[in-house]
């Protein structure tokens, strides 16, 4: 299970990394990213991604040895890094768009 987690947290982070690629105009006040799960969501998420669902409304968490909490947490992390990048990349552009209007 441990390659499948890994490639799942790969895929969460890739989702969240989406709204810094390309090198086009940034139009939004904020970036495009999607929401960052819980740790049940995270949880439920996986168990569908390998097709084993599991509905934690209805049954306690797996008892898999994975610290949902902690990844939960560490997505947040990375998904405020990704947040902070793209707000750097704004402002620049921004500074570089009203230097260019004043030069004309």
């Amino acid at each position: 299970m441990n390659k499948q987690l890994e490639h799942f947290i790969d895929q969460q982070k890739a989702l969240l990394a989406e709204c810094l690629r390309g090198s086009g105009r940034l139009d939004e006040d904020s970036p495009d990213i999607p929401g960052i799960s819980d740790a049940d969501s995270l949880c439920e998420q996986f168990y569908d991604s390998i097709g084993q669902p599991v509905n934690l409304l209805l049954y306690p968490r797996p008892k898999d040895g994975i610290d949902w909490e902690v990844l939960a947490k560490e997505l947040k992390a990375f998904g405020n890094e990704i947040i902070d990048k793209w707000h750097e990349r704004k402002k620049a552009q921004d500074k570089r768009e009203a230097y260019e209007m004043g030069r004309e």
